[in-house]
């Protein structure tokens, strides 16, 4: 009797490969027609000869295989009759043999190619006797996709193959219910077969990756395909498992041993007949691509833990010795890859060696000695190319990034800084880092800078925070975090999209436009205009810095808003807004060195809803009047004592529709009812009808 041979996977490539293009003159793509199946019972099936039983097909298939419910059968054969009409030869089947870790093979046999067919006959033993009650045949239709007439036309460099992804494949992703999982890093690759048919032609490969696909998701129950790639006779390599070649992502493919494995399957069955060689060519390639970019030696070994299931050869908790290219046979109770596989396999870890190349003089590798392996942690993306001409690799399950470029060095980025640079873009916001993570001179925090004009500061209260061009410039030039304080924003766009800002912990902001450039604000002023609206507020953008007053006793902000726009603070005022044609009148009296000093209000709406104003503390108070029939007019010290008593711009004289001036013997400001005017000689005012 046949040794039980118990299968092979699929594989799956990453995100940094290669991918198939279209011929220049391809034609529309047509509508893809997803993969269906259909299961019937052996037992309703019936018998055309002794001991075998025939499937009608309802429709067309070109895969098929045999689930059970109980004890397995000891022997499964097939043979199927092809459209054209004519019959195979009876094929043996071998049980499923790999799974997920820590689960049990399921109840199915590997998926057979059979090309376009309309017949199956199986043949089932148990114990020397037809077997037939608890089988059902599964098969299935693997549809069409766009991509299946291009497919041969893939090529492959060492350094980064091309891949047919699953998109180009025609991956139904409906199927797919197993969320990727992933392990701290690759430590080696697992040779499989994944003992079909060989008569398959290279235009039908995306065909069988689908019918595999299919059978592993929902026959098998996996939720996907159990390969991470699978490599037809042609050397075309097709992404199996969802989660990205270059990632540590866990398949199904070898039970017991899919964790920190990369399981590359080779499409056909190798027990007799040696794989091609362009598809051993393609299985160095892609096995030199993961490992050797991966600071792995093709030719070296590993140690590995069984984590038990399927068909393991180990029970769990076992430490395993391996090559880090090994077969399946390896550690599963199986044939795969076959004999003639399984031989190709010194070949193939010499041929991977020689296309990897020095990987340990590359300078991302150097770095992660240098900083410490055990300190970045394992590799856990590839290293691969990044924008602008230079080369990183991600570590410890995503945490930190090691990345060069020619002109800068390599420099490490980690911990809740990576965080914020992977969230916010990467390379493509800050460009590459140009410091390894740093103290401040505070002690408080952390920073790495980055080529693009940017940095990530952190500290523990604020978290870690990208600053950037114009804003990170004017941060710099009031003295870092010594000055404004440690950003507790990334760098934001406003709600308008006309400018950016980052705040500060040191209650200040930094706000940048086109037009305005980049303006700090901070304290009471920044509050004020916090209050008034931000940019939205009348006031708009800031145009200015804060800044100290000529006479030394306030501070102030210049804004850009219709008119011009102030906010103007002391300590024994406050900070207040002024702007338009009010702030121009108090501008024309010589700002807060003229007769009405500092704001003491906001610009306020008068009661009657006509006017606005604000208030002052110069000499006896004073006060900027506006209204759309008057303009804007000041008035101060006892004419406005005098004009208040009588009821402000409620009372018979309105709105004040001078300054105030001089005449003889005194001071006069008009109003649209009267005037009033001041006395030197008695030192009051006295009011007057027109």
């Amino acid at each position: 009797m046949r040794p039980r041979h118990w299968g092979s996977l699929l594989c799956v490539l990453t995100a940094t490969v290669a991918v198939l293009s279209a011929p220049a003159a391809a034609q529309p793509a047509a509508r893809p027609v997803a993969p269906k199946a259909s299961t019937v019972a052996l037992a309703n099936a019936p018998e055309v000869a002794p001991g075998a039983r025939e499937v009608p097909a309802r429709e067309e298939f070109s895969l098929a295989g045999l689930s059970w419910r109980g004890a397995a059968p000891d022997t499964v054969s097939v043979r199927w009759r092809s459209t054209a009409g004519g019959w195979s030869d009876w094929r043996a089947v071998s049980r499923q043999e790999s799974g997920r870790d820590g689960a049990p093979a399921p109840s199915t046999t590997e998926p057979i190619w059979t090309g376009p067919a309309d017949r199956l006959q199986v043949r089932a033993e148990r114990g020397g006797a037809p077997v037939t009650a608890e089988l059902s045949a599964v098969l299935v239709d693997p549809g069409t996709s766009p991509a299946d007439a291009m497919v041969a036309q893939a090529t492959g460099v060492p350094s980064m193959p091309a891949v047919v992804t699953r998109a180009q494949w025609g991956a139904d992703e409906s199927l797919m219910t197993w969320t990727p999982e992933y392990a701290p890093t690759v430590k080696a690759v697992t040779l499989h077969h994944t003992d079909n048919s060989n008569d398959y032609t290279c235009d039908q490969s995306a065909e069988l990756v689908r019918g595999i696909y299919y059978y592993h998701a929902v026959t098998n129950g996996w939720g996907d395909i159990g390969y991470n790639a699978l490599v037809d006779k042609c050397g075309t390599v097709f992404e199996g498992r969802a989660g990205g070649l270059n990632l540590p992502t866990i398949g199904a493919h070898a039970g017991g041993f899919n964790t920190s494995t990369f399981g590359i399957s080779m499409l056909g069955t190798y027990t007799t007949v040696a794989p091609t060689e362009a598809t051993l060519d393609a299985v160095a390639r892609l096995t030199a691509w993961k490992l050797g970019n991966g600071y792995t030696d093709p030719s070296g070994s590993t140690t590995l833990v069984s984590r038990g299931g399927g068909t393991s050869k180990y029970p769990a908790g076992t430490e395993v010795t391996l090559p880090t290219v090994f077969g399946h046979r390896d550690v599963g109770a199986t044939e795969c890859p076959g004999d003639a596989g399984y031989a190709q396999l010194p070949a193939l870890r010499t041929r991977a060696t020689e296309l990897a190349g020095d990987w340990r003089s590359s300078p991302v590798h150097q770095k992660w000695v240098a900083v410490g392996t055990a300190a970045a942690g394992p590799v856990y993306a590839v290293e691969a190319d990044w924008p602008g001409g230079g080369r990183a690799t991600t570590f410890g399950a995503g945490g930190s990034t090691i990345a060069w470029r020619s002109d800068l060095g390599a420099y490490w980025v980690r911990g809740a800084i990576h965080g914020t640079f992977t969230a916010l873009g990467g390379p493509s916001l800050f460009g590459y880092p140009t410091t390894d993570e740093r103290g401040t001179p505070d002690g408080v925090g952390r920073y790495n800078h980055f080529s693009e004009n940017a940095s990530i500061y952190f500290t523990a209260d604020t978290g870690a925070h990208g600053i950037l061009g114009p804003i990170r410039d004017k941060w710099a030039a009031r003295g870092w975090e010594t000055g404004l304080g440690y950003p507790r924003t990334d760098q934001k766009a406003t709600p308008d999209g006309v400018g950016r800002y980052n705040h500060f912990t040191g209650n200040s902001s930094i706000y940048w436009t086109a037009d305005t450039g980049a303006q700090a604000v901070q304290g009471a002023i920044r509050d004020t205009w916090s209050a008034l609206g931000w940019e939205t507020s009348p006031l708009a953008y800031p145009t200015t810095d804060e800044r100290a007053t000529p006479d030394g006793a306030g501070r102030y902000n210049h804004f850009n808003g219709s008119g011009g726009g102030s906010i103007y603070w002391t300590p024994g005022t406050g900070a207040h807004a002024i702007y338009g044609a009010i702030r121009a009148r108090w501008s024309a009296l010589g700002w807060e060195a003229g007769p009405l000093g500092y704001p003491t209000t906001n610009e306020l709406v008068t009661p009657d809803g006509v006017g606005r104003y604000n208030h002052f503390n110069g000499s006896g108070g004073g006060s900027v009047y506006w209204s759309p029939g008057t303009g804007a007019h000041a008035i101060y010290g006892v004419i406005r004592s005098h004009w208040a008593s009588l009821g402000w711009e409620t009372s018979w004289l309105g709105y004040p529709t001078s300054d105030e001036y001089g005449v003889a013997g005194g001071r006069r400001s008009d109003f649209q009812g009267g005037y009033i005017v001041f006395s030197f000689a008695t030192g009051k005012a006295t009011a007057y009808r027109y």
